[in-house]
Parts: structure tokens; sequence; C-alpha cells
């Protein structure tokens, strides 16, 4: 089971939410802009992401790199938003395709937006299984991300492409995602509950354990605090 959760693409949430405010994006646009729902107005951002895992836990669970696929929305669109005025946003707004996308990011280095487009590409050939491609599509996304909440979520899809590859250095890449201070809490919980299932498919029991058990006790590990719980009850 396991191994299916590392291998499953980055779009297999089923309840995509809806473009709430239509005079900024188009619901076409719904692929950069998922905004939670209207109930959710005025509720903190990380109640929002429980709520949202609440609700969709299912489907999210076997998506390993988009687990956590509301906040990519919530910042793009939070970029865009900020900078809707400019030829900038008007580029992004844009870029469709793949190849349109990474034009627009081979434009516009060093921008957020930039790395959100190379994070799109990313994850298109993630869910392709190139594997490959993937990773180094994150590698280049966490460069323009860093100043941003999503430098967790490239380092995260490069550290799973990478295991897709080759096992020994995706353990090694989602370690280091586990124990960057710099990485957004959700994105270091998902990395340790990962690396833990990483290490029990290698039979390496007891890292397994100690990992899953750190991210079991972590106050702020939220859902996957339970997920590492659930796990190790059936070890």
């Amino acid at each position: 089971m396991a191994k299916d959760f590392f291998r499953k693409g980055p779009h297999a949430a089923k309840n995509k939410v809806n473009v709430v405010d239509a005079e900024v994006v188009s619901d076409a646009d719904e692929r950069k802009t998922v905004i939670l729902d209207e109930q959710l107005e005025g509720v903190e951002f990380d109640d929002k992401v429980w709520l949202y895992w609440t609700r969709n836990k299912k489907s999210i669970i076997a998506s390993v790199v988009l687990a956590f696929a509301i906040i990519i929305g919530v910042q793009s669109y939070k970029l865009y938003k900020t900078s809707s005025e400019n030829k900038l946003a008007q580029a992004y707004a844009a870029a469709y395709t793949e190849t349109e996308l990474a034009s627009f990011a081979n434009e516009n280095k060093g921008t957020s937006l930039a790395g959100v487009a190379l994070l799109q590409n990313a994850d298109s050939q993630y869910k392709a299984g190139k594997y490959a491609e993937a990773q180094k599509l994150y590698a280049q996304a966490k460069g323009d991300l860093r100043s941003s909440v999503l430098f967790g979520r490239a380092l995260l899809g490069e550290a799973m492409s990478a295991y897709n590859v080759d096992k020994n250095k995706g353990v090694e890449l989602l370690t280091s995602v586990y124990n960057d201070a710099s990485v957004n809490s959700a994105f270091k919980s998902q990395a340790g509950y990962l690396l833990g299932l990483a290490l029990k498919d290698q039979n390496k029991i007891e890292e397994a354990k100690k990992v899953l058990t750190s991210v079991a006790e972590n106050v702020q590990a939220g859902y996957f605090a339970q997920m590492a719980r659930s796990t190790l009850m059936s070890m």
C-alpha cells in the first residue's frame, strides 16, 4: 500500500473547490486559483487547511506530492491578486500549456509566479510518471519560491520524484526536508510521515518507528500526526 502511495499522481483530489472571486479570475482558470468556499471566510489559514483535509482526506491521501494541494492554490491566488494590475500577472494568466508555462518561467526568473509556473509543470510530469523530469523542474522552482511557503512544496516534490527514481536518494532528500527549519510545518510533517513510510518499505523498522513517533507527537503535525499514529499501530 505504501508503494502505491508514493506513486500516485499529484492531482487525485475529487472535490476541487471553486473560485469565488470571478472578477479577478475566471472559472476556467481553476488550475491556478483553487480557493476555499465561502463557508470558510474569516477562518484562519491553518484552520482552512485542516478543514480541507477533513473534507477530502480519502481522496487526498492517495496524492503524495499535492497532499496539501490547497496551499499552492491559495498562495498562487494571493500572488496573482496582489499583482493583478501588472504585466507579470497578465502574462501568467495567459499561460495555459506546459510550453507556455515554461516560457513564462524562463522569461521571469526570480519571481514567485515563475516558481508557481514551474511547480505546475513539475506536477504534470510527476503525474505522467516522468519522475526525472519532474525532479529537475521542482529543483528549479525552489529557487524562485525560496521566500514563499511553497518553497517546502518544491522541496517535497523534488524528494518524492527522486524517491521514484532512486529510493536511497529519495530518503536522503526527505530527511533533509524534514530537518529543514525553514520549511513550512505542514510540509515538514508530510515529509516526516513519508520518510517513515519509505524507511518501513526498506525494512528499517526501528528507524521508521522513530521518525513516525516524532511526527505523531508533534502538536503541529495535524493530519499527518494522525496518519503516523495509525501507521505505528499497524507495525
